[in-house]
């Protein structure tokens, strides 16, 4: 899948945090060596995470978390403004609580992501193998079989072999059943030029394979798998 050009620029944006750093100044006077230094360490742990972050996010397709993270990321950028030197503790300790706050948001989001990436990894395909009987007094030229919705032209199976003739078996054939079970698509062209679509439900297939029986009703004149 690929990513469109609003999500590469969001995730573009998440990557600058993982050079950033944040100057805080030391002075003679004002809050103590040891409150700078707190709130150093804090930031530090923080553009840490930040970083597992950017690379966690890097890892999925899911674009869902994109503006979020970016607004979280403008919120580091925001404490990189502040010059420690020149706050009391008091101000200091409430930046602290504010970074300890992003701190727990950051690790929220790490743990989303990480629980987005695993099932993106688990939602492989599931290969089904699909055999055909010709139950109809048609003959069929042209037989597709596809993911429904996918835009791209579709391979007609039967291209260097024969009709299927009525009573003939077509073997060999392969569906892939994704995470969310989208349907696929068999369709059917007859030697008299008439085209068919009937609609597989993947879901009710198993791992060892499904054999469809192709029929026609005359009275609708449409084709079934059952």
């Amino acid at each position: 899948m690929k990513k469109n050009i609003k999500t590469y620029k969001n995730k573009k944006m998440l990557a600058g945090a993982a050079l950033c750093t944040m100057c805080f100044y030391l002075a003679a006077c004002g809050p103590s060596k040891e409150k700078i230094a707190q709130a150093q360490q804090k930031y530090t742990a923080l553009v840490e995470l930040n970083n597992q972050v950017v690379e966690a996010h890097k890892k999925v397709e899911d674009s869902s978390l994109d503006e979020e993270l970016v607004d979280l990321r403008g919120r580091i950028s925001e404490l990189e403004a502040y010059n420690l030197s020149e706050m009391k503790n008091e101000e200091i300790d409430a930046l602290i609580g504010t970074m300890d706050s992003l701190k727990d948001s950051y690790e929220n989001y790490l743990e989303a992501l990480i629980d987005i990436n695993d099932k993106e990894e688990a939602a492989v395909l599931t290969t089904i193998p699909v055999t055909l009987t010709n139950q109809t007094e048609l003959s069929f030229s042209g037989i597709s079989l596809y993911e429904k919705g996918s835009g791209s032209t579709h391979a007609n199976i039967l291209e260097e072999l024969d009709a299927l003739n009525p009573g003939r078996i077509l073997a060999g054939l392969v569906v892939k059943r994704d995470v969310d079970n989208t349907p696929w698509m068999l369709s059917l062209k007859d030697t008299e030029g008439a085209e068919y679509e009937i609609e597989l439900p993947v879901e009710e297939y198993t791992e060892e394979g499904i054999g469809l029986e192709i029929i026609y009703d005359e009275e609708e004149g449409t084709l079934a798998a059952r």
